[in-house]
């Protein structure tokens, strides 16, 4: 990865993806309150590779630093893009002339969650256990198809963690994994799902504050994504303890 000066290089964000997603930096832009990276994607099974552009800082800035750097980074395709949200109304603001492909609206927003200290108890962590083994891996499996069938972490991640939360028959009513792939690197909380018909009942914010404690003795950060419509989950996250670091605006 291209060396990277610092506030930026120790930035939580900065630090979490580029090690959960294996970054290829080809190019990196900076300025007091703005990061612009130019990543070299491989292909995955849905879409070609090619470059990326992720943004950090904010709108204001990143903006101004894809305005000053256009003819490096517009020189070839670009595929993916994760920018601060807010940032193709900064363009707009800038220029009539918006490059491609911030001329189009953003296709998601979500937001980066971080979490650095232990979260006080959670009402009903007493139902929380770790699932292990063939069998724990499997009502896991089954769970995330009931409650977050579009999860994006699978059982089948290498170094995944996982932990449920059991009513008083043993049913198990919500999950959470830890996406662990690099040794070291904070861990990073996904599929976290609830069964439907308990919903309401703190079994997210149960799974959630476990997990996050376990992932706390390995790293000194907890991470999550989530979209930014999802008030449930915010109200969850915020309630563990986990604060939003960026809002995002991505597109591909």
């Amino acid at each position: 990865m291209t060396a990277l000066p610092e506030p930026w290089a120790s930035h939580p964000l900065v630090v979490t993806e580029s090690a959960h997603h294996g970054w290829d930096v080809s190019d990196a832009w900076v300025q007091d309150d703005a990061l612009l990276l130019r990543l070299r994607r491989a292909a995955l099974p849905d879409e070609p590779g090619g470059l990326g552009l992720y943004g950090v800082g904010t709108p204001d800035g990143v903006a101004r630093l894809l305005l000053r750097h256009a003819p490096v980074w517009a020189a070839e395709p670009v595929g993916r893009t994760t920018m601060p949200r807010g940032t193709r109304a900064a363009l707009r603001a800038l220029t009539d002339a918006v490059p491609a492909p911030f001329d189009q609206p953003a296709q998601g927003a979500w937001d980066w969650f971080m979490l650095d200290h232990a979260p006080a108890p959670v009402a009903g962590e007493e139902h929380v256990e770790e699932l292990t083994g063939a069998e724990g891996l499997a009502e896991a499996r089954a769970e995330i198809t009931l409650a977050h069938p579009m999860g994006e972490l699978g059982v089948d991640e290498p170094r995944s963690r996982w932990w449920g939360w059991r009513d008083d028959d043993g049913v198990l009513r919500g999950v959470v994994g830890a996406d662990r792939r690099v040794p070291g690197a904070p861990w990073v909380l996904g599929s976290i799902g609830t069964d439907p018909a308990w919903r309401g009942r703190g079994v997210a914010a149960a799974t959630t504050a476990v997990a996050a404690r376990a992932g706390l003795q390995e790293a000194p950060i907890v991470t999550l994504g989530m979209y930014a419509d999802n008030d449930a989950a915010r109200r969850t996250y915020t309630r563990v303890g986990f604060v939003v670091v960026q809002e995002n605006e991505s597109s591909r």
